[in-house]
C-alpha cells in the first residue's frame, strides 16, 4: 500500500463514518428528484453486479436485482447456455450501465485468518504482512496470492484488525485462464463465504492483481465534487443577498441596546439607592438585637464562672459560643454553664489539658447559641 493509497483508505474510512457521507447522499437524492426521468440514466448510471461462483468446476452467474442477488435467466433463450454467454448477454443488455463481474472462489479453495497488528503497521501494511506472512500460513509470499480488508467494527484503539485472504497462485492463474479464454474481464476475486454455495456472501477482498485491474471510474466523485461547487455557490448567493437585512438588524438591535442599557444603568442606581436605604433602617434594629443578646451571654459567663476560673478567649457568632480558658477544677464547668437560658447543652471541645507554668487545666467549650425571644409591638415575649 504506497503513500496515496493509505491517504485514500484513512480518507474512504473517514468519510463514510462523517456526517459530511449523509449530507451528500441526502443532497444527492434531492437533487435526482429535481432531474427529468429521461435524464437519470444519463447523469445518475447505476452499475451492475454480477457474481460468478463455482462448485466444483461448474460455474454459476448470479444477477443484482432489486437488491439481492439471484440466479441469472435469460428469458430469451429457453434453452441453458454457458455461464460466459449469459456474462456476455448482461454486458450487451446493460444500455451503457458499468458491468462489474466478480468471481467468488468457493470458501475451501482459500485460507482466511483474522489477524492484529500495531496501529503503526497501517503505514506499511503490505510489507509488514509480507513480511509476517509465515506466522498465519504455511506459504511464502511467492507461493500465494493474498488480499486483506480492514476491520472497521474494531474496538481496540491500540491494534488494527484485518480478514487475510490467500490463495495459491495456481488457482489464481487457472482463474484467469477460464475468463481470459471466454473473454470475460473480471473487476476482482472475492471468497464465497457461503460453505454450500446456496447464495453467494463475500468476504469483501480483491485477490485480482493490481497490474489487472480494471481503471477505476471517478464519475461519483466528480459529481461530488460538482455537488459541492454548487453547494457553496448556493451558501455564498445566501449568504450575499442577506447582507443587507443582516445590516438593517444590526442597526434596529444597536438602538435597542442602546436604550436597554440606559434603563439598565437607571435601574442599577435604584437598585443601589434602596439598597442603601434598607441597610440605614436595619442598622438600628441590628444593633437592638445584637447588643442585649451579647451583653447577656457575656453577664451569664461572669456570673456562672467561679473566680479560680480565667477566660483567654471568648468568640460569639450569630450561632456558636466558644470560650477557652485556665481553671482549677474544668470539669465543674460544663454543669455550671447549662443552668444558662442563653445557649443549648455546653459540652467539651476536645480534651482538658494540665498546664504546668499554672498548675491549672486548660479548657475549651462550646455551646449552641439560643435565638432571641422578639418581643410583639405591645412589647410582650
Amino acid at each position: 500500500m504506497n503513500a496515496i493509497e493509505r491517504l485514500q483508505n484513512d480518507f474512504n474510512t473517514w468519510y463514510e463514518a462523517s456526517s459530511l457521507s449523509q449530507f451528500m447522499r441526502w443532497w444527492k437524492t434531492e437533487l435526482k428528484s429535481l432531474v427529468p426521468q429521461k435524464h437519470h440514466k444519463k447523469l445518475f448510471p447505476q452499475s451492475i453486479q454480477v457474481l460468478l461462483t463455482q462448485a466444483k468446476d461448474e460455474v454459476s452467474v448470479w444477477y443484482n436485482k432489486n437488491g439481492k442477488f439471484e440466479p441469472y435467466v435469460n428469458d430469451e433463450n429457453e434453452n441453458q447456455e454457458s455461464w460466459w454467454h449469459s456474462v456476455q448477454h448482461i454486458i450487451n443488455q446493460a444500455d451503457g450501465k458499468k458491468v462489474n463481474v466478480n468471481y467468488l472462489l468457493p470458501n475451501d479453495e482459500a485460507l482466511i485468518r483474522k489477524i492484529a497488528l500495531p496501529q503503526a503497521a497501517k503505514e506499511n501494511l503490505d510489507e509488514v504482512i509480507g513480511f509476517e506472512l509465515d506466522k498465519y500460513v504455511p506459504f511464502s509470499a511467492d507461493q500465494v496470492q493474498l488480499s486483506y480488508k480492514i476491520d472497521k467494527n474494531n474496538e481496540d484503539e491500540n491494534k488494527l484488525l484485518l480478514d487475510l485472504a490467500v490463495i495459491p497462485k495456481q488457482k489464481l492463474t487457472h482463474v484467469l485462464n477460464i475468463c481470459d479464454e471466454k473473454s470475460i474481464a473480471l473487476d476482482g476475486i472475492d471468497i464465497n463465504l457461503d460453505a454450500n454455495g446456496l447464495t453467494p456472501s463475500f468476504l469483501g477482498v480483491n485477490l485480482l492483481p493490481k497490474e489487472q485491474r480494471k481503471i477505476k471510474d471517478n464519475f461519483n466523485l466528480k459529481l461530488n465534487a460538482a455537488l459541492v461547487v454548487v453547494l457553496i455557490a448556493l451558501i455564498y448567493f445566501v449568504m450575499h443577498t442577506s447582507v443587507e437585512n443582516k445590516k438593517q438588524k444590526i442597526a434596529i438591535l444597536t438602538d435597542i441596546n442602546a436604550e436597554l442599557q440606559k434603563q439598565s444603568r437607571l435601574s442599577k442606581t435604584l437598585k443601589k439607592e434602596l439598597k442603601t436605604v434598607i441597610v440605614s433602617s436595619r442598622f438600628l434594629q441590628n444593633m437592638k438585637n445584637d447588643h442585649p443578646k451579647i451583653i447577656a451571654i457575656l453577664s451569664d459567663i461572669t456570673n456562672i464562672l467561679p473566680d479560680t476560673t480565667y477566660l483567654s478567649q471568648v468568640n460569639i457568632d450569630n450561632k456558636n459560643l466558644k470560650i477557652s480558658g485556665l481553671s482549677n477544677n474544668a470539669n465543674i464547668l460544663v454543669p455550671k454553664l447549662d443552668k444558662s437560658s442563653n445557649w443549648f447543652v455546653p459540652q467539651m471541645d476536645g480534651t482538658i489539658k494540665p498546664d504546668s507554668r499554672t498548675n491549672k487545666e486548660s479548657f475549651k467549650i462550646k455551646a449552641e447559641i439560643k435565638a432571641p425571644i422578639e418581643e410583639d409591638d405591645n412589647g410582650q415575649s
